[in-house]
């Protein structure tokens, strides 16, 4: 089978995911002062908002490659329980099977940020053993479940917060190890013996060099650590995932391979073990391959690691990027909401940000200039491009030619050019406030006019700066030698 018929046969796939549900949450705002009561930042919170996080995340990467999903868990009685279930219910997520313990409170990571850099977290947790009542009354559950939503697969996601005991994985892996449907785990702590019978497992390096007790410098140590991790757990399918290295694996005591990963660079792993193990079971299941199920995952891990936070990997992103034989390249085009969490790591990476912006309709050799040279004034360039809509008020009815889209699209495949974000506001000066760039950059042609945006970026010690244009080119006059043509 053909790798897009894989990725399209996604939406077929019926999977229950089970581990340890998360809140995530995270506050923002300016630090202006130091107390006076310690010698400790005062952050004037601006903005606090709340996402899915743990195996939720798992459960909403696999809604966002097109399969149906259906979740196991456990929240606390307490209000970021009642958060994290109303979440769960705006997704498609099915969640009614969660289980609400009295004597838990609902794991929940709390993220304070200030000009996208995070200061601090602040972790509510428990990490005990959930209660043998509790255990039963999911076991039950949950093999209840087995008929009703008859899954193609099953995904444990440990985040060793409890709920994942030696106990209740023998329940989980019994049943489907006799029905014959493929279970796979991304594991915890030092103990994987508890995963025994599970088709496959997928530790990340760190996680299997503290289970082997050495460390995987080489192709003869990375050998030796897949053998160890057959012997310990008794699967025969073991992937181990290497960040920049790729991901290796070994299929039932075969050969050890590594795919190796091409991607430029990495920004952030923050769920990339989500997105590979999501990706490695739909494809597996679609293709029965595991060549091609680590190739295509491989792709995935690239992706969600040149994005910042548990950023999803979509059915459109993979089939977009096979299809046009760019599996190995970063998502250029962003979101808001991903610009942002991007923004965090590039903070902490101590990254000079440059900005511009435009409608870039009818894209030519002057725009190409403008941003070839916005490159020099910084390590990562981002381009706000206009949307269809604010073309239309700032140009004039006829505009624009070509749809956002194209636009960004083609701003995006310049080397130059690191991330693009569409905005659908006449003025970028919103944007240009959340970004916070270290140089704004114009056309020389905005020299003598006031600059949006300018007086922010210099109130925290930000530049302006200016590209001279190339004489005789713009779009305006690219415009009236097409019509004088006709």
């Amino acid at each position: 089978m053909d790798t897009l018929s894989v990725i399209s046969n996604f939406k077929k796939q019926r999977i229950i995911v089970i581990g340890d549900i998360m809140l995530d949450r995270f506050i923002t705002g300016i630090v202006s002062r130091i107390s006076p009561e310690a010698p400790v930042p005062v952050l004037k919170a601006k903005d606090e908002r709340i996402s899915i996080g743990g195996a939720g995340n798992v459960a909403i990467n696999l809604i966002s490659l097109g399969a149906s999903v259906k979740i196991f868990g456990i929240l606390g009685n307490d209000d970021n329980g009642n958060k994290l279930s109303e979440l769960l219910k705006q997704t498609e997520i099915d969640s009614n099977d969660l289980i609400t313990d009295p004597e838990r409170i609902t794991t929940t990571k709390t993220r304070i940020i200030t000009r996208n850099q995070q200061i601090v977290r602040i972790d509510y947790e428990q990490n005990n053993p959930i209660s043998d009542i509790t255990r039963k009354k999911m076991a039950r559950s949950y093999l209840s479940s087995m008929d009703k939503f008859k899954p193609d697969g099953i995904i444990i996601s440990d985040y060793a917060k409890g709920l994942i005991t030696k106990e209740l994985c023998k329940e989980i892996i019994k049943l489907p190890k006799v029905k014959n449907i493929f279970v796979a785990v991304d594991p915890k702590g030092k103990d994987f013996t508890k995963y025994k019978g599970a088709s496959v497992i997928t530790p990340n390096q760190t996680e299997a060099e503290e289970v082997c007790g050495f460390n995987i410098v080489d192709e003869a140590t990375l050998k030796k650590a897949m053998k160890k991790l057959i012997k310990i757990t008794g699967i025969d399918n073991i992937i181990i995932t290497r960040g920049k290295e790729g991901i290796s694996y070994c299929v039932k005591g075969g050969n050890t391979k590594t795919v190796r990963s091409n991607v430029r660079e990495i920004f952030d792993v923050t769920g990339a073990g989500d997105t590979v193990i999501s990706v490695l079971t739909l494809s597996f299941l679609s293709s029965k391959s595991w060549q091609d199920s680590v190739r295509i995952a491989n792709a995935a891990a690239g992706m969600a690691v040149g994005r910042v936070g548990t950023v999803s990997v979509t059915q459109r992103d993979l089939l977009d990027a096979f299809g046009n034989n760019r599996n190995l390249k970063p998502q250029k085009i962003v979101s808001r909401k991903s610009l942002f969490e991007l923004l965090s790591h590039l903070r902490k990476e101590k990254k000079k940000i440059t900005f511009t912006n435009g409608c870039f309709d009818l894209f030519h050799k002057g725009h190409l200039h403008l941003l070839n040279e916005a490159k020099n004034f910084g390590d990562v360039l981002i381009v706000g491009v206009n949307d269809d809509d604010s073309v239309k008020r700032i140009k004039g009815e006829e505009r624009p030619y070509t749809p956002a889209l194209d636009r960004a699209e083609m701003i995006a495949e310049l080397e130059c050019v690191n991330f693009v974000v569409v905005f659908p506001e006449d003025s970028p000066l919103e944007l240009i406030k959340m970004i916070k760039p270290d140089i704004l950059i114009k056309g020389s042609d905005y020299k003598h006019e006031k600059v949006i945006g300018s007086e922010f970026v210099e109130s925290y010690g930000g530049k302006v700066k200016f590209i001279e244009q190339l004489k005789g080119i713009s779009t305006s006059t690219l415009l009236s030698k097409i019509r004088h043509s006709n």
